[in-house]
């Protein structure tokens, strides 16, 4: 369910790729057609039936019987087809070769019918409809001088074309963009099938991986944002130690200190408003960046994320661990930059893990 809205919203995305892709499908389909060289077909149609001079009614109906086994038509048919009919009616028309490069010729016959019909295909309408009726007569002629027993004649003449059957703009346009459809459906859910992947990818480079808090590189980069994009607007910024953790860091299985630390980040995350931010900074500290928060309101946010570190978190032995944070704050400076509100904080971290007060804000 969810890979058919990631592809539904890809292509709601994309409909311009598609109106591009069908686009240039009709376009090159168009193109082509204009610099195609049309090709027109003639035919003429023939009948085989018994010789009118059978004597017998037996000899009539066992003509009729072996006209039905359809061996006869099609053996006609590919008589009037051959290399020998085709070459001696060019003879006798004394045409050039070189005007029949592209001919094609070919006789088929109708589903149940003694009907035959010969096709003549190629760029001349007028040469294609004087071979068609001299092949066939050409045709006729050989046949009857071999066989006796059936008569071959014409039923319609070959009528020269008016309209090419190659190319055909609109089937072929209709065809493009078809294809320029599925074309661009194709590219959208490959492209969306690894835009996927690539975000989680980005997603996990940003991302500590024991702690599931942003990385310290990630923090950084946002607060060098936010100084040069918000230069009028309060940045509280803070980084958190958990002093209970200093002794037991060392001992406690890799499981276990990535649960409490992901437990920390859940607890922090619930304290805070979406826009905040949530880092690892350090072996036991973390940062919290609240953008556009004033002093006072930032002050009780972080005196309110203390509160809730110093529960005891319970892990799963059944244990209870004092996480003992301290806090260091700052409040954003006019002239202050990334280095030196990096370094007041930490100076204030400092301060709070040396001295009597579990918070220590540096304005």
């Amino acid at each position: 369910m969810a890979t058919a809205r990631s592809g539904v919203k890809a292509i709601q995305n994309g409909w311009r790729i598609l109106i591009i892709s069908i686009a240039a499908g009709c376009i090159a389909a168009l193109s082509w057609s204009l610099i195609t060289i049309p090709m027109y077909r003639a035919s003429a149609t023939f009948l085989v039936f018994p010789n009118a001079n059978l004597t017998s009614s037996r000899d009539v109906v066992s003509s009729l019987d072996t006209l039905e086994g359809k061996t006869v038509s099609t053996t006609y048919a590919d008589i009037l087809d051959s290399n020998r009919v085709y070459q001696d009616t060019i003879d006798r028309l004394q045409l050039d070769e070189a005007a029949l490069k592209n001919i094609r010729v070919y006789s088929d016959v109708q589903t149940d019918t003694n009907i035959l019909i010969l096709y003549v295909e190629g760029p001349n309408p007028q040469l294609n409809t004087l071979l068609a009726n001299n092949i066939g007569q050409n045709g006729i002629s050989f046949i009857k001088s071999i066989y006796q027993v059936f008569d071959i004649s014409f039923l319609d003449l070959a009528l020269e074309p008016t309209k090419p059957y190659h190319p055909n703009p609109w089937l072929y346009t209709l065809i493009a963009a078809g294809i320029g459809l599925v074309s661009g459906l194709i590219f959208l859910l490959l492209r969306e099938s690894l835009r996927v992947p690539l975000e989680l990818l980005k997603e996990r480079a940003l991302t500590d991986k024991q702690s599931q808090a942003y990385t310290r590189k990630h923090m950084v980069r946002t607060l060098a944002q936010e100084l040069v994009k918000k230069v009028d607007e309060p940045l509280p910024f803070g980084l958190i130690h958990l002093t209970g953790l200093e002794d037991l860091i060392d001992g406690l299985p890799e499981g276990m200190i990535a649960k409490v630390m992901q437990d920390v980040v859940k607890q922090l995350h619930h304290m805070l408003r979406g826009n905040d931010l949530v880092a690892r900074w350090d072996k036991l500290e973390f940062s919290v960046m609240l953008p556009s928060t004033p002093e006072t309101p930032a002050i009780k946010t972080f005196e309110r994320l203390l509160q809730s570190l110093e529960q005891p978190l319970q892990v799963d032995t059944g244990d209870l661990i004092q996480l003992v944070p301290v806090e260091g704050v700052v409040i954003r400076r006019p002239e202050d930059t990334v280095d030196t509100m990096i370094q007041r904080v930490e100076e204030a971290l400092n301060t709070a893990r040396t001295g009597q007060t579990k918070i220590v804000v540096s304005k």
